[in-house]
């Protein structure tokens, strides 16, 4: 599974997809959190955070020089962050 992302610098929006962005119902997870489900099987297809610096400021795009867009493997990047390092 792969999970494509979106930041709009200028309207401080992230979007996240379960594969590639499609059509989908929204439900209000709280403010500024948006789940995005399948329409037809409720399946979760993606994640919109409105505000994202102000939410993750740890995270703000601009200071890590992160990509506007792109994709990765949560099971590869949660193996990587939870792999011991040799120290």
């Amino acid at each position: 599974m792969e999970v494509q992302f979106h930041y709009d610098r200028e309207a401080d929006v992230l979007y996240l997809s379960v594969g590639k962005p499609q059509r989908a119902k929204t439900v209000e997870m709280g403010e500024d959190f948006i789940l995005r489900l399948h329409p037809k099987t409720g399946e979760v297809v993606g994640v919109t955070i409105v505000d994202f610096s102000r939410h993750f400021p740890q995270l703000k795009p601009a200071h890590l020089k992160l990509p506007a867009s792109g994709s990765f493997d949560p099971a590869r990047l949660l193996g990587q962050v939870l792999t011991p390092h040799a120290g």
